[in-house]
């Protein structure tokens, strides 16, 4: 019924087709065409052509007041819809597990911010087997993960690179036998500097020493036992644990070993309780 208001209106105001067809940048004959189209839908004829200038029949008056109201509903519409995608533009919810989130994003979001104030970001925790399937459902925008999510509907970009560490109480006895390969907690974190660099230690070496494991659902736990079975072992499993950062202050008491993302030495204190492969 409404699908020429505008066309229609058009006519009303210019009180005439030829001037309406101009103002319309179209042909008079399209126009006259397509409104007797409405015309014949209503059933009633909307402008009196026996008149000059062009006049509207009551039924057009009628019609034309209520285009003008179905143009404000659309505007109003268009308006609000435009309101609810600046606001989901201004909101963005970053995903990652409990290490990620406590120490790696709030850097990256003070950059952020810094150069788009008007956004904000959100975090929110949550295992690694289950960032894709809240990034396809919608509950985040981005993720940061340690694997790369195989799925076509998620792009996915290179951020930063890890090495996988061996943390080992410093009490352990081993540590004497191995000191070409091992760092203390500063020489480990100067490790990068020239002539600083020791070779990979020979995990077989640590084949009688008790693991301190991350469950299934975190990538370390295939990783560690991936690793382990390279060097040609399976590792004696003392504990299983949910968060790096428990493993790690683990270690430190003299609980066991464990692998860890070489960043963590980054975010904790310097303690001379633990040392590094």
């Amino acid at each position: 019924m409404f699908q020429y208001k505008d066309y229609i209106c058009a006519v009303a105001r210019e009180k005439s087709f030829s001037k309406a067809a101009l103002a319309l940048h179209t042909s008079q004959p399209w126009l006259s065409t397509k409104v007797k189209e409405v015309e014949r839908q209503l059933g009633v004829a909307l402008f009196d052509r026996s008149t000059s200038p062009l006049t509207l029949t009551e039924a057009g008056q009628f019609y034309v007041e209520q285009a003008e109201r179905v143009a404000e509903i659309e505007e109003e519409s268009r308006q609000r819809f435009d309101q609810i995608r600046h606001a989901a533009a201004e909101t963005l919810t970053i995903g990652g597990s409990m290490f990620f989130c406590t120490h790696l994003l709030p850097q990256l979001l003070k950059d952020f911010q810094d150069g788009h104030p008007d956004i904000t970001l959100t975090f929110a925790e949550a295992e690694p087997g289950t960032l894709t399937e809240k990034l396809l459902h919608g509950e985040l925008d981005a993720a940061l993960a340690v694997e790369k999510p195989e799925h076509p509907q998620i792009v996915t970009q290179p951020w930063t690179r890890e090495e996988i560490v061996l943390a080992v109480p410093a009490r352990y006895q081993i540590n004497e036998e191995l000191a070409a390969y091992c760092y203390d907690f500063d020489a480990f974190l100067k490790r990068n500097e020239p002539g600083c660099r020791k070779p990979p230690v020979p995990l077989i070496r640590f084949v009688s020493v008790p693991f301190l494991l991350l469950n299934e659902r975190n990538d370390l736990n295939a990783r560690t036992k991936k690793i382990c079975a390279n060097a040609g072992f399976a590792p004696s499993v003392k504990l299983l644990l949910t968060q790096m950062m428990t493993a790690y202050y683990l270690v430190c008491e003299g609980q066991g070993v464990t692998l860890l993302r070489d960043t963590i030495p980054e975010y904790v204190a310097p303690n001379d309780s633990v040392v590094f492969y």
